[in-house]
């Protein structure tokens, strides 16, 4: 009687961790990632769907 007791106990501590690690866990968000730029002469971050820089006028180069 016992050992199904600390079994099912067991059992629900382990279910319990698993869903808050599920939880927890951050997803990643790729639309976000590197949408911004920074500009190389002025340095004011700018969007990556603008093709100049907005303070200085500079264009900016396609490299990654």
């Amino acid at each position: 009687m016992y050992a199904i007791d600390i079994t099912l106990g067991l059992f629900i501590v382990l279910f319990t961790i698993l869903l808050l690690q599920w939880i927890r866990k951050p997803s990643l968000q790729f639309s976000g990632v590197r949408s911004q730029r920074m500009c190389p002469s002025c340095g004011l971050i700018t969007s990556r769907l603008i093709s100049r820089c907005q303070e200085c006028g500079k264009t900016f180069t396609t490299v990654e």
